[in-house]
């Protein structure tokens, strides 16, 4: 071997006897002649004047130190090696946590789910206040084409004409609003605009529809008052306008309020001057402007579980009206967002309607896609929510308390919430109703199409993004001999007034975009971080494996060093 080949060589491992007779390895790592010599611990090195080896290369090794040394064959150091293993069992144990985390909860839903609560001053707590979603409130009504020919006895039942709709845009505020730790109250203020070129008739058109204050006034005498008492007001009625049982208006004015001296007479005699919140009387008088009932509201704060759950109404847990705690519950939604926890196909979605006295039950039905690609959950009102106790027996509670007394399948009794008034409340025409309520008025034909209610719920949200409320307000005849006005009509007769379809049609670009994201950009941003913590899960699972099996099959071994660089010269033999 001559110089150059030395220069080229990077190892030499040469066979040393050991005292025992055992070999041992000694390596020699030259560089450019020079080079430093590294042998095994338990190697005995006694009395060495020389390396020999290398074919016909000898060297001279005199003049040597020795020294411990923590250097490997063939490996990397033992303080490179640990470092490396504490890395890698950081990032595997990290992405087991992170593969857990994103695989087995909605880490990111929640972190959008907590940005909506309802919070001062910020973007949910704005979009809460003051909605930009705009409902359209389709008002249709009976018109009733006949009642002079039923009242001379030429005909037997009463006409209806169904005429409408009259649409109008609802724009919504909560007003006077307060906080108080993770509870909200507010009132609502209702805005109704017009909109003369959706709707199916004019303003101005004339309509003949049951004299509701009349109705109204007669139901509460007979309540209240014994025969001699209601004289002198039925006496003051006569003498002031003649009142009739059917009045002929305009629609806007049968709607928002005329003029009316019925309910005035009746004031000094009945008990209806507390409960009156309006000056004049209309079929929707109360909705417009600021409401009377005050809600308080679980903002989500502490629990998002209960975002937006209404706990009081007007400072009470509970309603008064009815026979049984389940009834008279106020646990429920607006309506508008619902808390994503409760959005189980399992469970009873329930939303509170004020003007009906109680909260009304959806149950899931099916899932739907809108455009974009978006699923939601629609959840339809049941088809019992109105029967008679015998076909529905938890609507037990909500016939008369002390005579036990309910009213025909397919309504429900809304006297409480209507100053007296015997209101009724059903689906439009009388759908799923007792067949002889469409006996008694002709001219109602059911469509389950037009006629039934349903939300359309964002399963991650918790919004409600589409869908209609379709009700039908009626009104039952109760007679008394001494008010001849009503003595041609049934007593206990349901006369339809008027059904309004509440429904969101077309939704804001602000919250098509946060519904938009709140479906497919946390859905990729959780997939993606998923995918990145398994992937880093098995790489450095794999490479753990590698290290620890490599680090017991080849043990690193201390070695001595000499730490004397050496003159390497070759003798040639």
């Amino acid at each position: 071997m001559d110089h150059q080949d030395l220069e080229k060589m990077t190892s030499t491992s040469l066979m040393l006897p050991a005292e025992n007779g055992a070999e041992k390895v000694l390596v020699i790592a030259p560089n450019n002649g020079v080079g430093k010599i590294l042998i095994r611990e338990d190697t005995v090195l006694g009395n060495i004047q020389g390396c020999a080896g290398c074919g016909r290369a000898q060297f001279n090794c005199s003049g040597v130190k020795k020294q411990w040394s923590v250097l490997c064959w063939g490996e990397q150091s033992d303080k490179k090696y640990y470092l490396l293993l504490v890395l890698l069992s950081a990032t595997f144990a990290l992405s087991v946590i992170g593969t857990i985390f994103f695989c087995f909860t909605n880490t990111i839903n929640d972190a959008i789910l907590s940005n909506m609560v309802i919070k001062n001053n910020t973007i949910a707590y704005d979009m809460w206040k003051r909605p930009t979603v705009q409902p359209l409130m389709k008002v249709y009504l009976f018109n009733y084409t006949n009642w002079q020919d039923v009242k001379d006895g030429n005909e037997r039942h009463l006409h209806v004409k169904e005429v409408g709709p009259y649409v109008y845009s609802q724009q919504l505020e909560r007003v006077n609003i307060k906080f108080e730790k993770d509870k909200l109250s507010f009132q609502e203020k209702n805005h109704f605009r017009y909109m003369p070129d959706a709707s199916g008739g004019a303003h101005f058109d004339q309509v003949t529809v049951p004299n509701l204050p009349l109705l109204g006034v007669i139901s509460k005498a007979k309540d209240e008052l014994s025969l001699y008492a209601q004289l002198p007001l039925s006496s003051a009625l006569t003498w002031a306008n003649h009142p009739e049982a059917f009045v002929k208006l305009p629609v806007h004015r049968f709607l928002w309020g005329y003029d009316d001296s019925i309910i005035d007479i009746a004031k000094a005699i009945l008990t209806i001057q507390g409960k009156l919140n309006f000056e004049k009387f209309g079929l929707l008088v109360t909705k417009n402007g600021t409401g009377s009932d005050r809600l308080t509201i679980n903002t989500g704060e502490v629990d998002k579980d209960k975002m937006n759950v209404i706990e009081e109404l007007n400072g009470n847990s509970h309603l008064p009206y009815w026979s049984s705690p389940e009834c008279n519950s106020i646990e429920a939604s607006d309506g508008t967002i619902f808390p994503p926890s409760m959005l189980d196909r399992n469970k009873t979605l329930y939303v509170l309607y004020t003007n009906l006295c109680r909260r009304l039950p959806f149950v899931y039905e099916k899932d739907i896609e809108i455009s974009d690609g978006i699923q939601l959950m629609r959840y339809r009102m049941p088809a019992d929510v109105f029967d008679d106790p015998s076909l529905n027996p938890a609507n037990q509670c909500y016939c008369e308390l002390d005579t036990g007394v309910c009213p025909p399948r397919g309504v429900i009794n809304v006297t409480a919430c209507a100053m007296g008034a015997p209101a009724l409340v059903s689906f439009p025409h009388f759908y799923l109703g007792d067949p002889i309520l469409r006996q008694k008025v002709i001219g109602l034909k059911p469509n389950p199409e037009l006629h039934r209610s349903y939300l359309d719920i964002h399963p991650t949200l918790g919004i409600a993004l589409s869908g209609k409320s379709s009700l039908q307000l009626n009104i039952q005849v109760r007679k008394t001999t001494m008010f001849s006005s009503v003595s041609y009509l049934e007593e206990g007769l349901v006369l339809p007034v008027a059904w309004i379809d509440m429904g969101v049609e077309e939704l804001p670009e602000s919250l098509k975009s946060l519904v938009y994201h709140g479906t497919f950009s946390t859905a990729a941003a959780q997939l993606g971080l998923t995918v990145i913590c398994i992937l880093a899960l098995i790489t450095s699972g794999i490479c753990l494996f590698i290290m620890l099996v490599r680090r017991r099959r080849k043990p690193c071994a201390t070695i001595k060093k000499i730490t004397k660089e050496v003159e390497l010269k070759p003798q040639y033999s």
